[in-house]
């Protein structure tokens, strides 16, 4: 149901269409009347109708000027002027206010039901799109908040790509810096409302102190927090301050805010370890020192890492570090780098056989190692979990670390030959699509989309391997299919100019020139 406000000074006016609303129009009724301009402002004020029929000429505010009062607090009312003023310059007014119908009295029944009939039928696309906006809206909201919650955990467990993480960043989450750091939170069940975890269960709904914590959080900082799991939820804050004093007392003093308003409301207490900025591709480091932090008992409810453990880092630290420099190296098929990394660890940490920590920490890296090189296409040629099985064996570290060099060089010569392979099969294809159709109006995008890569790729990949761009390579066919036509005579210039793939035949003779020497027409006479 849509409501009307009808405006005029003749009674008689306001009479005729209220009953013609009432006999023409079920989803519309007249819901006030107004006998002036200033009378017709006050009762949209109060009564917010969707449309509203005007004379212009009423005492006091005239029409137009009410219309532009009204529009200034009430902009989607819909307007429509019926008066006896046919004047341009009324007119024009009207346009410019946004008035949706201008009609002359006297109007006739049929030309007014089809006037509000076209209004209504905007009213209710606008109403439609509104609500498909809303559901839009609101599908988008859970996507992303899905989205967000197996995004954290791929950033901090190195699953995607630094390209990847830096569009889901910046598109879905508005996030454009690559550093940040990691902090967890959780309840504190030994805390002075002890057992607080059976009394939150059986009186609290744990999703909504989620949700409230989460819009606290989201207000005050970029971020993408991750889901409640086992009542501890995990975030990346999105941060690039270059001292890290200020990072490090800013974020004890919001989250410490917003665990006061937590424990205010739901009378839980909460405990949140904090870890340190760390770039995108290092940010499991900031999640293990966060951990560290919440399990430092002496610090209170909200603990950074440095003041759990100030300067202090954990070799198994460095180590995801350099996982993520040999799996970006493994990545590109680039063995030496990926050896001299390997060996880089085995010389910093030499007692690496005894320190259980490290021992451990190199055998995951190994295993993150595998799973990366099966994504890039490498195939055991002996059963599953055979590579690890024989680290696994190894006695000695001399062993150990032989097992490994030997597995790493494997894995990276295999993708570094099927790159290689990729690649020459890509520049093959290429050549052979420019010596097809080097005659018609092809370019590098429409190869690149036939050939699934990105332009940018196509082009630099092709210059790489033939010490020629794209574009000259495909000039250069043409030009000498065009010196072979005219070579044989049977065809004028301009005829080969188009059978040579070009619309323009100056623009043909003029590149023809720079690669010959000559013009086409004198290329013509030196081969008669």
């Amino acid at each position: 149901m849509y409501n009307l406000l009808v405006c005029d000074d003749e009674q008689i006016m306001i009479e005729s269409v209220r009953h013609i609303v009432e006999k023409e129009f079920r989803d519309l009724r007249v819901i006030e009347t107004a006998r002036s301009g200033r009378e017709a402002i006050e009762k949209t004020l109060t009564t917010k109708p969707d449309i509203i029929l005007t004379d212009i000429r009423m005492p006091g505010i005239n029409g137009l000027d009410a219309i532009k009062e009204i529009k200034r607090v009430h902009n989607d009312v819909k307007i429509v002027i019926v008066s006896v003023y046919e004047f341009f310059e009324y007119a024009k007014q009207a346009v410019e206010l946004g008035v949706s119908e201008y009609l002359t009295k006297p109007v006739k029944k049929e030309r007014l039901v089809d006037t509000l009939q076209r209004v209504l039928a905007q009213l209710n696309d606008e109403r439609r799109k509104y609500c498909l906006e809303l559901e839009t809206k609101e599908r988008l909201e859970k996507m992303i908040s899905a989205v967000e919650h197996s995004f954290i955990y791929s950033l901090l467990f190195n699953q995607m790509r630094k390209s990847d993480i830096r569009m889901y960043k910046s598109e879905l989450f508005n996030i454009h810096t690559e550093t940040g750091f990691i902090f967890v939170l959780t309840l504190n069940t030994a805390g002075p409302w002890g057992g607080c975890e059976v009394k939150l269960r059986a009186s609290l709904d744990i999703q909504e102190i989620y949700t409230f914590f989460k819009d606290c959080l989201k207000h005050r900082w970029q971020c993408i927090v991750g889901p409640m799991m086992m009542d501890r939820v995990v975030v990346y804050v999105a941060q690039n301050v270059n001292d890290l004093y200020v990072q490090r007392v800013q974020s004890i003093s919001i989250i410490d805010e917003i665990l006061h308003q937590l424990e205010e409301k739901y009378k839980v207490e909460f405990r949140v370890g904090i870890g340190r900025i760390h770039r995108d591709q290092d940010i499991m480091i900031s999640y293990q020192e966060a951990l560290r932090a919440l399990n430092f008992t002496e610090g209170g409810r909200c603990v950074h890492i440095d003041d759990a453990a100030p300067h202090v880092y954990d070799g198994g630290y460095d180590i995801v570090n350099q996982e993520h420099r040999l799996i970006a190296g493994l990545e590109n098929g680039d063995v030496q780098k990926c050896l001299t990394i390997l060996s880089d660890i085995f010389r910093k940490y030499p007692n690496f056989f005894e320190q259980e920590n490290i021992h451990y920490r190199i055998i995951e890296m190994m295993a993150a190692v595998r799973r990366v090189a099966t994504e890039n296409g490498v195939q055991s040629h002996v059963e599953p979990g055979h590579a690890m099985k024989r680290i696994l064996a190894c006695k000695t570290a001399e062993e150990f670390e032989q097992v490994c060099t030997e597995e790493i060089r494997q894995m990276a010569c295999a993708i570094n030959t099927g790159k290689k392979c990729n690649i020459g099969k890509i520049v093959e294809k290429t050549n052979i699509l420019i010596n097809e159709r080097f005659n018609q109006d092809i370019n590098l995008e429409e190869i690149s989309r036939e050939l699934h890569i990105s332009p940018q790729y196509l082009s630099r990949l092709y210059k790489n391997e033939t010490g020629e761009n794209f574009i000259d390579r495909l000039t250069a066919v043409r030009i000498e299919h065009a010196k072979r036509l005219i070579r044989e005579g049977q065809f004028s210039i301009k005829e080969i100019c188009y059978m040579s793939g070009y619309s323009d035949p100056n623009y043909f003779s003029k590149l023809f020139k720079k690669h010959v020497g000559i013009s086409p027409t004198d290329y013509q006479k030196q081969s008669q």
